[in-house]
């Protein structure tokens, strides 16, 4: 089983050769030892608030932990057979945003475009004082077996994949994003 730290390091590298990595973070449970990194990207020479964003995530559970630190231990010896199937997850948020466009319409250019990916649509409804308010997230995962997680030319080709997911939603909701974000900026009777 490759160790956490190095397939760490192998996913960070190809997600900076197709998006911007803006916040790595690693997690581990205290008793189990379970360990999870997520990574949070955007699109290259995007701004704060980022309108399109994506955090991917990969857990090793108790067992893999302790295999990858058995085998970085004994590497002489034969390894233990086990199942090492490892789940890369990813999760696109949308642009918050009034107005939205015909969100089940991307919804299916996406799963035409990205067949493979069978990307779910998640909504977060929110109620307040006002108006409800909705967020929406794509969510979908990627089985893989151990050895392939440290395959550059397969990472490569998950973060090319991811890239030109969120280059397509970012073109079909930039103007619903500067229409809500920026519409009353340039209005001289509001005083901005």
């Amino acid at each position: 089983m490759t160790r956490f730290e190095e397939v760490q390091m192998k996913i960070a590298e190809s997600a900076k050769s197709f998006l911007e990595v803006y916040n790595i973070q690693v997690f581990i449970e205290q008793f189990s030892l379970t360990r999870e990194s997520r990574f949070s990207l955007t699109l290259p020479g995007m701004e704060e608030p980022y309108p399109v964003s994506a955090v991917v995530s990969l857990t090793y559970d108790v067992f893999q932990t302790s295999m990858s630190m058995y085998d970085d231990l004994k590497p002489e010896e034969d390894n233990i057979s086990s199942e090492n199937t490892l789940e890369l997850d990813v999760i696109v948020r949308l642009p918050i945003m009034e107005g939205y466009p015909d969100i089940e319409g991307l919804l299916r250019e996406i799963e035409r475009q990205y067949p493979e990916t069978e990307p779910v649509l998640l909504v977060k409804e929110f109620f307040g004082a006002g108006e409800p308010s909705k967020e929406y997230e794509l969510s979908y995962a990627y089985d893989l077996e151990s050895e392939d997680i440290t395959d550059s030319e397969m990472l490569d080709g998950v973060f090319e994949e991811l890239r030109g997911i969120m280059d397509l939603i970012y073109e079909k909701t930039k103007y619903n994003i500067d229409q809500s974000w920026y519409s009353g900026e340039d209005d001289p009777a509001k005083g901005y």
